[in-house]
């Protein structure tokens, strides 16, 4: 009894374990993307050693929870929410082994009775004096591998068919492709055979077959079909697009459910996140014909589904009470907090916004306008007003979005010349001139350009960092970088160098400056019939051509107004011009044309440029506010109250603008704005600095930590990796289940951004320990207090969020875990976690450092999970993804200063936690 104990109930043995599951958990994303679903499943997810490991689980909770009885101590929460995971893999191994999946094709008019099954079986059938014997036998088949069973065996009319020998090819070298050809030798009644076979997922199914004497064989691999006690007719498939462009909005499937006799039982409409559910079985809309006259239906069959979310309502009730038990561990954290005194004394306040601020003032020099300065001069002095309500006009973007001119005015300049307000004008003036006097805006020297070899093919100079449009063509070689872009686009992206990488950079900005003068970004005019809008070149192609006459008269009248009023100053032609484009657009736009309130919201968020103006009051807040903290805590000074209070409310102030702007935007965009990677960096950011003024109010160092990751959050959302445009929702998205999972789950990510700051200014508190400054140590555990109640925070949002993620997956395309590689790393940041807030139980010394080291290594799991998952491994979330990109430095610079930090902090690491 002692052994099993000391085995199931040991955290000496229960955490090894876990890091051996999230270890290969690990390993098996990295096999996936490089070999593919089908190998990662064999070797880890459904291996027999992985599956033990999950009983190992389910015995060393209930054991642990029998030996410590939690309930004694009136911790019911905790109790409930360690049972939830029991619940939760009982659930999941039910559906394991005893559910299945599959796909349902159905034509418009046609019905269907039968299912085919996702996974590929070796499927068998013998004849014997017209009898019939069939088994499907799942094994787990992949190419050249060691894991390939060694024998296998079915029987038949009361004798043995013997399998062995197994010789598995892919046919395909695309990963994703998994048909595969097998050759196997099979044994029965004395007699042996050698089988070739070919097939896999849901590929149709090529037997081939064997005498023994008075039986035959037929064996294949591939999906098998199954028959349904019902029918499902599909009436009619419907595919909506968005306005504009050939992008689906949603598609639905409108079926009848019929009884086995073709009699109608019930009518349903099935589209993406609204499920048909009918003895047993769920029908998902999954996809369809390229022509749009059938649809293709997910199927799924799945007897533990009430089982885990009975586990995940189990999870969130013991997440959530685990807050308030008077007995609970947050509650002590809380207690020990309230024990402890942190001074703060603001000595000065350092100028420091001034030191990133930008001056425009010298671009116009740099500027070779030669004998145009003074049309440039004239333009920008007289137009601004104008441009304004020019930028005012409706447009639709390439992928089908009607916004205001203002907001691609802002996108595309601001990319080509990587700054706004160039040259002292507005970015919609910069687009404007272009696109109305291109033959002057060619020759200006616009385009940014960085790389010393770019400006040499060009024949820029090298002290020289804009280009203009003309220096990049010749009339002997045409475009000059034009050989350069197409071999640097056929290099893996992963393996571009960096003047490869600014290359593409530049010939983008080429390209785009170029759609601007070619007026091709101008698609205002909307068809009088459908919802397409075209620029005046698309009209001239398409439109008829009394719509040709009107839409040139609009466009003449325009260019006329403008002219005019730089020469006289006279406006009026101009301001009519756009009245009457803007009448246009309200006549054909139909649903799509946007009510002047959200024109201007959108302005609005374009001009105020919220995100990226808050990045230095957070950083500078943050940093004056530790700055403060450490020199207190040397020194034993106190802040004036008036003087705190003023801090706070400038924070306050700073969130509660990052509040509005975040509001504005899921405004503007018509979802919540958590949808791609910049938005979510945006909530992180929020999340994080709503927990420091709501949360950390009262503790200063928590309350500059989560300032400043706030700040470098922002940061990163606008370093340029991630597009900010606002983009329409692919249909999977448009979900509450969605808003639910990724508001909870990228919220827990600020909290454990915030354990991170909080564990290396911990870290560098550890180098100022000395004898008779015992406030030191008494900052040092108040900051590993405010950590794990940070961390207890983040835990507990990101496993709820991570299973509630589940519930939507399973409420859209039914299946609530697949082992992709986002959720499977948000499961190795759980485990990740669960470790660390589990290493009190070792009875460690030097906890406080143990602590404080473990919870900055920890977040490179949820940096791992964040960005890594988007931009270096395959799976479902690539509608969030991009190319695969080389580490960033930043990573190795992360990572240096980790290990520095641990080994100076370890010298003076014998401080133990009085909690």
């Amino acid at each position: 009894m002692k052994i099993v104990k000391g085995f199931f109930c040991s955290f000496w043995v229960i955490l090894p374990f876990i890091a051996l599951y999230i270890g290969a958990c690990a390993i098996a994303t990295f096999i996936e993307n490089d070999y593919g679903t089908s190998v990662a499943n064999v070797v880890v997810y459904k291996s027999w050693w992985f599956n033990l490991l999950h009983i190992y689980f389910i015995i060393a909770l209930i054991t642990t929870l029998f030996y410590s009885k939690p309930w004694k101590k009136k911790r019911y929460a905790n109790t409930l929410l360690h049972l939830s995971f029991i619940v939760i893999i009982v659930g999941a191994g039910i559906t394991r082994f005893f559910g299945f999946e599959g796909m349902m094709h159905i034509r418009e008019g046609e019905a269907s009775s039968s299912i085919t099954v996702s996974e590929p079986t070796l499927n068998i059938m013998a004849m014997q004096d017209q009898k019939r014997e069939f088994f499907f036998l799942q094994i787990p088949l992949i190419a050249s591998s060691k894991f390939n069973p060694k024998k296998e065996s079915v029987s038949f009319f009361g004798k043995d068919l013997i399998l062995k020998d197994f010789d598995v090819k892919k046919v395909s070298e695309d990963k994703r492709d998994d048909t595969l050809a097998i050759s196997l030798q099979a044994e029965y009644d004395g007699i042996y055979q050698t089988f070739h076979l070919v097939g896999g997922k849901n590929s149709d199914l090529k037997f081939d077959k064997g005498f023994f004497k008075d039986t035959q064989i037929f064996m294949s691999w591939g999906s098998r079909n199954v028959a349904l006690p019902f029918q499902i007719k599909l009436n009619k498939f419907e595919l909506e697009r968005y306005a504009g462009s050939n992008s689906p909005s949603s598609y639905a499937s409108e079926v009848e459910v019929l009884d086995e006799d073709g009699r109608v039982i019930m009518p349903y409409r099935i589209f993406m996140n609204n499920v048909l559910d009918f003895k047993g079985y769920r029908f998902y809309q999954s996809s369809y014909d390229n022509d749009e006259k059938g649809t293709v239906l997910s199927v799924n069959k799945d007897p533990g589904k009430n089982i885990t979310y009975l586990g995940y309502a189990m999870l969130i009730l013991g997440a959530f009470g685990s807050f308030f038990g008077a007995s609970g561990r947050f509650s002590i954290l809380t207690r020990y907090l309230h024990t402890q005194k942190i001074a703060i004394f603001l000595a000065f306040v350092l100028p420091v916004c001034f030191l990133f601020q930008e001056s425009y003032a010298s671009e116009v020099s740099q500027v070779d306008f030669q004998d145009k300065v003074q049309f440039i001069k004239n333009f920008k002095e007289k137009s601004l007003k104008h441009t304004k309500e020019f930028s005012t006009i409706q447009l639709q973007n390439i992928s089908g979005r009607v916004e205001p001119i203002d907001t691609i005015a802002n996108n595309v300049v601001h990319k080509i010349t990587k700054k706004d307000n160039f040259m002292g004008m507005s970015n919609a003036q910069m687009f404007l001139g272009m696109m109305l006097y291109s033959d002057i805006w060619r020759d200006l020297k616009i385009i940014y350009v960085n790389d010393k070899q770019i400006k040499k093919i060009i024949g820029l100079d090298s002290k020289e960092d804009y280009a203009s449009f003309s220096d990049f063509f010749s009339d002997k070689l045409g475009y000059k970088l034009n050989n350069f872009v197409e071999e640097a686009n056929r290099i893996d992206p992963a393996k571009r160098d960096m003047f490869e990488k600014n290359l593409l950079k530049v010939d983008e900005r080429v390209s785009l400056a170029y759609s601007i003068f070619s007026g091709s970004f101008l698609r205002i005019f909307p068809m009088q019939e459908g919802n397409k809008w075209l620029d005046p070149i698309g009209i001239a192609q398409q439109a008829k051509p009394e719509v040709v006459h009107q839409v040139s008269r609009l466009l003449r009248d325009f260019f006329v107004g403008f002219d005019e009023g730089l020469v006289s100053g006279k406006w009026d032609k101009l301001d009519g011009a756009i009245a009457n484009i803007k009448t246009y657009q309200k006549e054909y736009g139909g649903d799509i044309y946007l009510p002047d309130k959200r024109i201007k919201a959108e302005i609005l968020l374009n001009q105020s440029n919220f995100f990226n103006k808050l990045i230095l009051p957070y950083i500078v807040l943050g940093f004056l506010l530790f700055c403060s903290v450490l020199f207190c805590i040397i020194k034993d000074k106190k802040l004036f109250s008036w003087l705190g209070r003023s801090f706070y409310a400038l924070m306050l102030i700073c969130v509660l603008i990052h509040t509005f702007g975040l509001a504005l935007r899921w405004y503007v965009s018509e979802h919540s704005p958590w949808s791609n990677a910049y938005e979510s960096m945006l909530y992180i950011a929020w999340a994080s600095a709503f927990a420091g003024v709501v949360f950390f109010r009262k503790y200063n160092l928590a309350l500059s930590a989560s300032m400043f990751l706030a700040g470098i959050s922002l940061f990163v959302a606008n370093l340029g990796f991630m597009d900010p445009q606002i983009t329409p929702l692919v249909p999977v998205l448009k979900s509450y289940w969605l808003n639910i999972h990724v508001s909870i789950i990228t919220a827990s990510y600020g909290f454990l951004g915030l354990c991170f700051v909080l564990g290396v200014i911990s870290l560098v508190l550890f180098n100022f320990r000395r004898v008779g400054f015992e406030r030191i140590d008494q900052s040092i555990l108040s900051l590993c207090a405010l950590n794990e109640i940070s961390m207890i925070f983040g835990i507990m949002m990101l496993t709820v969020g991570n299973f509630l993620g589940g519930v939507w997956a399973n409420e859209s395309w039914g299946r609530y875990w697949s082992w992709d590689s986002k959720e499977t790393w948000a499961l190795i940041s759980i485990g990740v976690y669960a470790i660390i807030l589990h290493l009190r139980f070792l009875g460690i010394q030097k906890m406080p450092y143990i602590f404080s080291l473990a919870s900055v290594i920890g977040f490179y799991s949820i940096l791992m999970t964040y960005f890594g998952v988007n931009y270096y491994l395959s799976g479902m979330h690539s509608y969030a993804a991009g190319d695969p990109l080389p580490i960033p430095m930043f990573v190795y610079f992360f990572v240096a200063i980790t290990i520095l930090l641990g080994i100076f902090a370890y010298f003076k690491s014998d401080l133990k936690s009085q909690y």
